[in-house]
């Protein structure tokens, strides 16, 4: 059922960080520029680990840009593109 919370269509990963960046996130480059490695993985296993993080904690606000990297990395690992290859040929 697509009413139930649990049953979300959007990744709380995605929800998450694209909240987060909404608020925090008007600065220049938010998805050109790469945030530190560290931080990013340090995100990604929180979040691989069910938790949901504080996106607000000192680390992820001072270094804003691992947000927007976890976001593209989500993308690049996913097992088909978004734009599926059956439909490539429509949007180009």
């Amino acid at each position: 059922q697509l009413t139930d919370p649990a049953c979300s269509l959007v990744p709380q990963v995605l929800k998450s960080c694209t909240e987060f960046i909404e608020k925090h996130g008007i600065v220049d480059g938010i998805y050109r520029l790469s945030g530190i490695a560290s931080n990013i993985q340090k995100l990604r296993h929180e979040f691989d680990s069910e938790q949901i993080p504080d996106l607000t904690k000192d680390i992820y606000i001072q270094d804003i840009h691992c947000v927007g990297s976890l976001c593209k990395l989500y993308f690049r690992e996913l097992p088909n593109p978004l734009l599926t290859y059956q439909l490539y040929e429509k949007f180009s």
